[in-house]
């Protein structure tokens, strides 16, 4: 099969951080199956706003490129994948509508006929059209495709920096009548399209082999937390665990998108903290070599209740203890994930998976040798090609 593929994260955005994210991964292993053909990535179109303010390469850095003309940029990256960018004029709506422009370029005429124009070129054969980007849903009346195919990547709906919450309501409708088939990272997302009548639940995966090189390296006193740093996380929380564990250093690495002042005060209030900013994914296995034990100190909500987080596999295949808060995704994973109802439990547990590295009750090894094989990306990749290939039979 073909497939035309427009990931909530672009090419561009895996070059500069690695390949970190669901989008990212899926698109790895489908290089790399021989049940996939041509895969054709549609970039997030970029304003000239973006281009003056950002200050960086409007199309895909790598590959080879197959055409440039007029804003348009085809580029070959393998011999089975190709990435679309195009640039369009667009300033003052681009800072009036913010998040929202991208629903407004994704329907512009030049936008779908690009793509038309690529698919046309590359010779792609009734390609399925794999959509993560709720705000592109304008191309799946406009491109040429095969079966339409949705993977809801969290609910944009309670995401607190999502503003449109009226169109974004509108897509997830357009999405659950029009698709052929949803694919969901929680159970939850599951249940919120009920609507249609093909929703598949295909949580993350890891590749466990990329964290061999993260297992614990001795010290006893760490315990790291990596990811975008958002409303999500309980900076409540993280400060109770600063007060009752002085002599424990807590590591945050992953960019900054919201709660500064919070984060600020925590930095200057704090010795045992330290935010360490993003780090590319090449980066991280060396990274949370230092970590003994990982928590995930998410906030219970309905924002939380919709995601699978997907650095608890990677915690787990670089062999760390897992602490997190009771959210949708960690029950049934392993037994060295350790779930608390508050605070007080929470900092016990933490303390515990302490205890147990300290005192050889458990090696990084045993850890991850706990880890189920369906929660690997090739077998995750293998279940939703074999849901995608099932559309043909209908």
């Amino acid at each position: 099969m073909d497939v035309i593929m427009i990931p909530f994260h672009d090419y561009k955005k895996w070059e500069d951080e690695g390949f970190r994210t669901r989008d990212a991964h899926l698109y790895e292993h489908f290089c790399s199956s021989d049940r996939v053909g041509t895969i054709l990535v549609i970039n997030r179109p970029t304003s000239f706003a973006e281009l003056i303010l950002k200050r960086r390469s409007w199309h895909t850095k790598s590959g080879e490129i197959v055409y440039k003309r007029g804003g348009v940029c085809l580029t070959k990256n393998n011999e089975t994948s190709y990435c679309l960018d195009i640039l369009l004029p667009d300033t003052l709506k681009v800072l009036l509508q913010k998040k929202s422009w991208w629903f407004t370029a994704f329907q512009y005429p030049k936008v779908i006929g690009e793509i038309n124009g690529a698919i046309q070129y590359l010779g792609l054969s009734e390609p399925v059209l794999l959509l993560q980007n709720p705000m592109a849903i304008g191309t799946v009346s406009g491109v040429s495709h095969g079966k339409f195919v949705f993977d809801a990547i969290d609910n944009w709906l309670y995401h607190p920096q999502m503003k449109d919450k009226q169109l974004i309501k509108k897509n997830y409708k357009y999405v659950e009548t029009h698709a052929d088939l949803i694919m969901t990272v929680s159970e939850a997302l599951a249940e919120f399209f009920s609507g249609n009548s093909n929703v598949k639940w295909h949580p993350n995966g890891v590749d466990i082999n990329y964290f061999k090189d993260a297992f614990t390296g001795g010290n006893n006193n760490c315990v790291g937390s990596v990811g975008k740093i958002q409303d999500r996380v309980d900076l409540d929380l993280v400060e109770k665990c600063l007060k009752a564990m002085p002599d424990t250093e807590f590591v945050f690495l992953g960019p900054v998108y919201s709660q500064n002042n919070r984060i600020k005060q925590l930095s200057d209030r704090y010795k045992n903290i330290r935010f360490a900013g993003d780090i590319h994914y090449s980066e991280l296995p060396k990274a949370m070599k230092r970590f003994c034990a990982a928590i995930i100190p998410h906030k219970v909500d309905r924002f939380t209740d919709s995601m699978n987080p997907l650095k608890l596999y990677e915690y787990l295949a670089a062999g760390k203890q897992v602490v997190t808060t009771p959210i949708a995704g960690v029950d049934g994973i392993s037994k060295y994930v350790y779930a608390a109802n508050d605070s007080d439990g929470f900092i016990r547990l933490i303390q515990s998976a302490l205890n147990n590295l300290e005192e050889k009750k458990v090696t990084s090894a045993e850890i991850t040798k706990t880890i189920p094989k369906e929660c690997t990306w090739k077998y995750r990749t293998e279940c939703i090609l074999d849901d995608i290939e099932k559309l043909s039979e209908v």
